[in-house]
């Protein structure tokens, strides 16, 4: 049952040197203290802060823009959603959907595009204060289930879920999430574990593994 105390969730992830962080955190935008909208969690540790970005997906796999994906269809869970595309602010922090975009995921533009070698990254928001959002069920996933990706040519590439995890936001495994794979990967994620109501975050990230059926 969803806690209505539960503020909602931002994805960011943070590169800096071999250390990472996802963070997700905020508050809904008619808090006073409400951050930014560069999606910038509001707590953070220093040492997590980028000094720059190190985009090993895009650098290994660069491929046309004019082919993204427009939908992420999850048949076990009932996700059938559209994708939009996300960016990262100057700290090397990967933004969430606005949290007026509950129901759309999305995808990280400049990394690996779906179906290319490499791994392509779609994240989307788990809640949002009392409403629950596109992947509120995202760790209910197991291995052998289907994600399919809907590209802008209407041609489809079917995942099949090889893990499901969920990590500790000061642990994130920025190299099996961003690092270079010799086939097709996909990895989607949101927030997830308990709440901690100390820095107002999840307190864990859900981070789904999935290779190209096929």
């Amino acid at each position: 049952m969803l806690v209505r105390e539960r503020r909602a969730l931002l994805v960011g992830v943070a590169l800096a040197s071999a250390l990472a962080l996802t963070g997700c955190a905020s508050t809904p935008p008619s808090h006073p203290a409400a951050p930014s909208t560069t999606t910038q969690p509001s707590v953070r540790p220093a040492a997590a802060k980028a000094s720059h970005f190190q985009d090993p997906a895009a650098d290994a796999a660069p491929a046309s823009r004019a082919t993204r994906p427009v939908r992420i269809l999850i048949p076990a869970i009932g996700v059938d959603a559209g994708l939009i595309d996300l960016a990262r602010d100057a700290d090397g922090v990967l933004a969430a959907p606005p949290s007026t975009v509950l129901d759309e995921a999305g995808w990280y533009a400049k990394g690996t595009v779906p179906g290319r070698v490499g791994p392509a990254v779609i994240a989307g928001h788990v809640d949002w204060v009392d409403r629950i959002a596109v992947f509120h069920r995202l760790a209910e996933l197991r291995p052998g289930d289907a994600i399919t990706v809907v590209m802008n040519d209407r041609s489809k590439v079917r995942f099949t879920v090889d893990d499901v995890r969920k990590v500790s936001k000061f642990h994130f495994p920025t190299d099996a999430v961003y690092g270079p794979t010799p086939d097709p990967q996909l990895r989607v994620i949101t927030c997830g574990g308990p709440w901690d109501s100390a820095r107002d975050i999840y307190s864990e990230n859900v981070i789904v593994s999935a290779s190209e059926a096929g």
